[in-house]
């Protein structure tokens, strides 16, 4: 039996839980609430530590190892899509795939990521990748230590939280095509979740007015990670949403999820999922706080489909020294040879010879029928030539679509397709909103990386339509001639 601290970690507010963890059980021993005072900076993570091992002292904790679960707004994570390759390739080629969607180099930042589940029709395999930037596991490695703690995991909470719904999914019978979705709140903070047959395909946050009671806004936000889902899962429904929490938590929040997307509604306070057992009365504020700490034990003490871990992340398998049985075997493999090379070698020309006088007559044959064939094939290659001057506004908005991958960090309100002129195959017109001014940088970056592309991207502006994508973009694109790239 192993001795941890759990916490939240938020800029303001710690929440934390002290418990025992073996093999299937995670016994809560003591729950807390911490305010950061004022007086501590955020860019103090020496200060902010030294006041937290004071805290814990006052909270008579004694257990050294701790668990940090970060907020899911202060990581990245993208669904990628990468060639279907086994499972000991996967780490190194979902760090490829990483660096080249990342506008960040990724010695900068630390990834983990979560195979999911293959698709029968699909010739790739799908995972979800979450990177943060190694200076924040540096800080969380500096208020650790300067609270006396020795740091062994860092997580995402949505995800954690999402780790305690899947297993209680695991008990419960899916028909093909089944997703879930997990609301957990923590005052001004949601997050969101999307589970199908109990692995994670989605994590989403956002941030709502505390005390505002409208679901309206969280509503929208399911909505929208609905409809980015849809295009990896088109047949997806939803059946069940899991609010997380203690019993009394949002019930008016549940009515309006169940109102809108006509599914079950189900309660799970964290305190008492599957494998926790209480042995404490919790701290007196609402629960959804807890579903970061709590998973990130349940996920040690049991086996679950979602867990991240930016400190011992999936690598792949090390490979066993063969090299010993490889000599032995080659000298043995050379002696067989010589035995045999001499037998052979006869037989082998024999063979050759046949062979070059199959292949003279296949080579004569072959070019009477180009002869025959020519005029035809001078007709095909017009027609072809004709066929490749004109565009595929069809495929050029898939391209396009691909280069903004997804609508997560952005989407588009304009996307609109004109003919060209002599000097320029067709024009695209689109306009757009982003969350950061960096998204939209990140996104002129992978349209100017397209060689058949003139990019005339105008200034990024601060609209202020949207809350939660203030960043409105501008785009004119010229689609080139084959010839004029031939020609730089």
């Amino acid at each position: 039996m192993s001795e941890f601290l759990a916490i939240d970690l938020e800029p303001h507010r710690i929440c934390g839980i002290e418990a025992s963890v073996e093999r299937g059980s995670v016994k809560i021993r003591t729950s807390f609430s911490l305010a950061v005072p004022e007086s501590i900076s955020v860019n103090d993570p020496q200060g902010l530590g030294d006041w937290l091992k004071g805290e814990l002292r006052r909270k008579r904790t004694s257990a050294s190892q701790v668990c940090i679960s970060l907020p899911r707004e202060d990581v990245i994570v993208r669904h990628l899509e990468i060639p279907d390759v086994s499972d000991d390739e996967l780490p190194d080629l979902v760090r490829y795939q990483s660096a080249a969607k990342s506008t960040i180099p990724l010695d900068q930042l630390t990834l983990d990521f979560l195979p999911l589940p293959r698709r029968a029709d699909a010739s790739v395999r799908d995972v979800l990748v979450s990177t943060v930037h190694q200076d924040r596991i540096k800080r969380l490695r500096t208020i650790s230590t300067a609270a006396g703690l020795d740091l062994q995991s860092v997580g995402v909470s949505s995800v954690a939280t999402a780790g305690i719904v899947a297993l209680e999914e695991h008990r419960i019978d899916h028909s093909e095509g089944e997703i879930v979705v997990v609301v957990a709140q923590h005052g001004d903070r949601v997050e969101i979740s999307i589970l199908g047959e109990g692995h994670l395909h989605f994590t989403h946050s956002t941030q709502v007015m505390a005390g505002g009671g409208q679901p309206t806004p969280i509503l929208a936000e399911i909505s929208r990670a609905l409809v980015a889902l849809q295009k990896r899962l088109p047949n997806s429904r939803v059946v069940r949403c899991w609010m997380v929490g203690s019993p009394d938590e949002n019930d008016k929040l549940g009515d309006a999820i169940r109102d809108r997307f006509r599914c079950d509604i189900k309660q799970l306070d964290p305190f008492q999922g599957q494998g926790v057992t209480l042995g404490c009365t919790p701290v007196n504020e609402p629960h959804g706080a807890f579903g970061g700490p709590i998973g990130q034990l349940v996920s040690r003490s049991l086996e679950v489909s979602c867990a991240f871990d930016f400190l011992n992340p999936r690598r792949p398998a090390v490979k066993k020294d063969y090299s010993r049985h490889k000599k032995l075997a080659g000298v043995a493999a050379v002696a067989l040879l010589l035995i045999g090379l001499f037998g052979y070698r006869s037989y082998a020309v024999a063979g050759l010879e046949k062979k070059v006088q199959q292949a003279t007559q296949y080579e004569k044959e072959q070019k009477e029928l180009l002869k025959v064939l020519e005029p035809q094939v001078k007709v095909a290659e017009s027609v072809g030539e004709w066929a490749s001057s004109r565009v595929n506004w069809l495929e050029e908005a898939d391209t396009i679509t691909k280069n903004i991958d997804g609508t997560e960090r952005h989407y588009l309100t304009k996307l609109q397709f004109g003919e060209g002129t002599r000097n320029e195959r067709g024009t695209v017109t689109a306009a757009g909103h982003a969350k950061e001014r960096f998204d939209v940088e990140g996104l002129y970056t992978a349209l100017m990386q397209r060689t058949d592309l003139e990019v005339n991207a105008k200034p990024i502006k601060n609209s202020g339509r949207d809350g939660d994508y203030p960043q409105q973009f501008d785009l004119d694109l010229k689609l080139k001639h084959p010839e004029t790239e031939t020609e730089k």
